[in-house]
């Protein structure tokens, strides 16, 4: 099959999906029966703009004119709302070519898997009642709830998730998945990205641990605070709070950045930022660099600010007023922005700068700590 990049996915989040099989799972795609690559997919967003841009692709490199047409016709007809009758539906487990057999050992644990893919409640409940252990680890660090998170089957998920099954297991292995999961990965991570309804609510109501780190290699290092920013779908607020009622770290660097500091960056998510300094971020944490605060990232989107209407220049403007009240000077934190855009990155004066007044200020906290009383 020939593999084509596809501009297709968490456009406002600018994100790529990685690839798309130009052939039979193209055809499966285009008429909206394979999940996206990508995990944090909204189906709100976007989605009609998507599968257009789908559409053109397989056009566009199709090898000749007749699959050309009809490959347009197919994806077109997944643009337009077609019935999923026309073509046959497959599990996520049989396009990735998942066969219990493969990843286990135990005939109880792999029947489990068999009960699970047909989504027969009273077989798992009798098959665990027997032995069947919900948290057994197969190669690759595969387990029962792994197998049970595809394809939006919530009633499976969730009755696992309830009858102790592990969501924090970290797997070793992509799965045959092409991205939509990888190394590092853990289910208390997808939950927090997928589009699929109730899943991160039962996660987080059985045992995920809202500061748990992506550890994949290559990876960004993230935990559930920041994938919801980054990729979270629609109710990032209510998720927000979710997090940070179960313990998430509102302070945690991730890429050298609170997620207060990544919230404002990233498409100006002010209303994020000013959500989590109201549930406790500190305003005062510093990014990796050790010069930089919220205050200079705020200060800097404004010099590229590109509101997107009404409501998000009063995020902004809230921001500012929260980040004053609390003492911050955005006049000292403009003019220490453009000190700072004044060096030369190429020469290395800017990163040589930058350590130095991070080791000053280091300096004169370690004196002024000193000087408290005892």
């Amino acid at each position: 099959m020939l593999r084509i990049p596809a501009v297709v996915g968490q456009i406002n989040d600018h994100r790529i999906v990685g690839e798309i099989l130009l052939g039979e799972e193209a055809v499966e795609f285009a008429a909206g029966l394979v999940e996206p690559r990508q995990s944090g997919y909204d189906p709100d967003r976007n989605a009609w703009l998507q599968r257009v841009l789908l559409a053109v692709w397989i056009s566009h490199c199709a090898v000749n004119s007749m699959r050309r047409w009809a490959m347009l016709a197919l994806a077109m007809l997944g643009t337009l709302g077609c019935d999923r009758a026309w073509l046959p539906a497959r599990t996520f487990h049989q396009r990735c070519g998942w066969k219990a057999e493969d990843y286990f050992t135990d005939p109880k644990v792999i029947a489990l898997c068999h009960a699970i893919e047909a989504n027969n409640l009273a077989e798992m409940d009798r098959l665990v009642k027997a032995g069947a252990d919900v948290n057994a680890q197969g190669k690759g660090k595969m387990t029962p709830l792994l197998w049970a998170f595809p394809d939006n089957q919530l009633p499976r998920f969730k009755w696992l998730l309830a009858h102790g099954a592990d969501p924090n297991v970290v797997i070793e292995n992509e799965f045959n998945t092409r991205g939509f999961m990888g190394p590092g990965d853990a289910v208390t991570h997808m939950a927090c990205k997928t589009a699929f309804p109730g899943y991160f609510e039962a996660v987080f109501e059985h045992g995920g641990d809202p500061n748990l780190r992506n550890s994949g290699a290559g990876k960004y290092k993230d935990v559930p605070l920041t994938m919801i920013i980054t990729t979270g779908g629609s109710n990032r607020a209510g998720r927000l709070r979710t997090l940070i009622a179960a313990g998430a770290d509102p302070d945690v660097l991730v890429t050298g950045r609170t997620p207060a500091m990544i919230a404002v960056s990233w498409g100006g998510q002010y209303d994020l930022a000013n959500l989590l300094l109201d549930l406790g971020a500190d305003h005062m944490v510093y990014a990796r660099d050790g010069v930089r605060r919220l205050v200079h990232v705020a200060v800097a989107e404004k010099q590229a600010f590109r509101g997107n209407g009404p409501q998000q220049t009063a995020d902004y403007q809230a921001l500012l007023a929260r980040l004053t009240e609390r003492g911050e000077s955005i006049e000292m934190a403009r003019k220490d922005c453009e000190r700072w855009g004044s060096w030369s990155r190429t020469t290395g004066e800017y990163q040589q700068k930058v350590a130095t007044e991070a080791a000053e200020r280091k300096a004169r906290e370690e004196t002024a700590a000193e000087a408290q009383p005892r």
